[in-house]
Parts: C-alpha cells; structure tokens; sequence
C-alpha cells in the first residue's frame, strides 16, 4: 500500500526538516518547496494528498498560494493545514475561507502535528469515499428508475397477457416477479450504502472530537451526516414494490391489513416475499439480515397474523 503523500511548502529549511522528523519517512511519502510560486508545476508532476503550507514566505505567501490552489479545480480538494508564527485572528479568518482544512501556530509540536495531520489526511479521504459513493448511489438510482419504466412498460402490455395461454402468461409473470427482486436488490444496496457513508461520517466525527474539540470541521461533518439522513428512499421505494407487486396479486396486501390493520410496510414486504416463493437466503440478502434475525422477526410476524402456533406461516401466506 502506498503512503499518504505530503508536500511541506516552507521557506525555512529547518522547518521542513524538523516536519519530516516530527512525521516520520515511515508513515509518509514527502515532498518540498521553497515557495508557492511552482505550486502548480509541481503539482502536476504528483499530487499530494496534503500540503502543510507556512503563511509567510518572501516570494508568494501562504494567502496567495492558497488562492492559486482553490482556482484550479484539479487541485482545490487538495486538504491544506496553514503553519505561521503570526497570532492573528484575521490571519486564521483568511486561511479558512480560502479553503485551508486546518491551522497550526509555530513552534509546532510533535503530538499536534502529527494528530492534526493525520485527521486531515483521513478526513480528506471519507470525503473522497462520500463522492464515489454519491456518484455510485446516482447510477444505482438510475438503474432504478431505468427498471422502473421496463415494468410500467410491462404493465401497460398487461391487457395483451390476458389473451395469452396459461403457459406464456406464467412465464411473463415470473419475468415480473425476477424484476421485482432485482429493484429490492438494488434498493438494499443503496440503503447499505447510505449507512456506510454515515458510519464513516460518524467515525471521523468521534475521533476529531477527541483531538480537536474546537475544529471546525466538526460542523461540516454533522451538516454532511444530516444531508445523508435526508436522503430516503424507503416510501418510494415502498409505493413502487407495492404499484409493482399488486398488478400481479391484486387484493393481496387489502387482505392482509384487513386482518391486521397495523402491519408495516416491512411486514407486508415480508409477506409479498413469501408469497413469491422466495427462500430465506433470498429475503435475508434482501433485507441485508442474518437467518437467525429473520426467523425472530417470522415469529413476530405470525403473532401479528393472529396465527396459531401450530400454523405455518409460509402456507398461510400462499393460500391468500
């Protein structure tokens, strides 16, 4: 596995050894400027994925290579920690609104920096995985919706299915039922996705919590979780297994809530699995659960049903 790369852009040879030492050749791939002015040239050689930029420097400062940096889109999501001796609330002001992750106040210490530096390194690298699996939560919604509109087109070829003889029509309805385990595959997916992401989201928030309290990253990582959580596909998801699944078994679901009104989208669900002959393997991937959770939650479902306990729930299920 390769090593997280540093470039340290400081003026003062002492300091970007005294980084390097602080850091250690083990756990990071370095590399060095005197100035920001050939940032970018060298950024085009290798990209880092960090910069420790000192704020003052004769040629061009930290301000303006800052500024350079976050104009060039190939490089603005690069994390930058700001390291100056100056006391200046303004200074630390700037260095936020030009995109800097973090500040450092000179003389650095060993524990500071290398907790600071680690942080960034593995936040930059939740924020990089939240993007990929944004990108991937899109396509999977496409492929959805594609899905979607192959079984609207289906459904509207239903009143043809009716003129076909029993074998053809069976075979058509089968199709139907393939695809609508495909689009609850495809659903859970992205359900695991999402909880992934706030996991991630979670992790990093704890541990920067820990050694940084004051960070102000910490706000835009409760602002990303609480985007995360407002991204919900449950009722939609739900509305369109149900459209799907009753075009083939209508009265199914108006039978069951007719026997108990208060089962959930979930008990139904449920159900609808069995009634398409799904084994258990099968609903637990779907349901992203062990088999042990799944009879557990059978049983329940059965006491709902008012079923007796000699009664067999999937047979039940098949004779609605």
């Amino acid at each position: 596995m390769d090593l997280p790369k540093i470039l340290i852009i400081d003026d003062r040879e002492f300091d970007r050894i005294l980084y390097k030492e602080y850091l250690g050749d083990a756990n990071y791939n370095f590399s060095e400027l005197e100035d920001g002015e050939t940032v970018l040239a060298q950024l085009n050689v290798e990209k880092p994925d960090l910069i420790l930029l000192d704020w003052q420097m004769p040629k061009m400062g930290g301000l303006d290579t800052l500024k350079t940096l976050k104009k060039n889109k190939a490089f603005s999501n690069i994390p930058i920690i700001i390291i100056t001796g100056l006391q200046d609330e303004n200074v630390l002001e700037e260095a936020f609104d030009y995109g800097s992750v973090d500040f450092l106040n000179k003389p650095v210490s060993r524990i500071e920096l290398t907790a600071r530096v680690h942080n960034a390194i593995e936040l930059s690298e939740a924020t990089q995985t939240l993007v990929t699996q944004k990108r991937e939560l899109l396509e999977l919604n496409q492929i959805i919706n594609n899905q979607k509109a192959e079984l609207e087109k289906s459904l509207a070829l239903k009143s043809q299915l009716l003129d076909l003889n029993e074998v053809e029509h069976d075979k058509n309805i089968k199709e139907v039922k393939r695809k609508l385990m495909t689009l609850e595959i495809d659903n859970s997916k992205v359900g695991n996705h999402l909880k992934a992401i706030k996991a991630q989201i979670e992790e990093c928030y704890i541990q920067l919590r820990k050694e940084n309290a004051e960070s102000l990253v910490l706000r835009k990582l409760r602002q990303l979780e609480r985007n995360i959580s407002n991204i919900s596909m449950d009722d939609q998801s739900w509305s369109e297994f149900k459209e799907v699944f009753e075009s083939i078994d209508s009265g199914f679901f108006t039978k069951l809530t007719t026997r108990n009104p208060k089962l959930t989208s979930l008990d139904l669900k449920h159900c609808a699995y069995i009634k398409m002959n799904l084994d258990n393997y099968e609903v637990a991937n779907i349901f992203n659960v062990e088999l042990k959770s799944l009879q557990m939650t059978r049983y329940r479902l059965k006491k709902k049903l008012n079923l007796t306990q000699e009664q067999n729930l999937r047979e039940f299920i098949l004779t609605i």
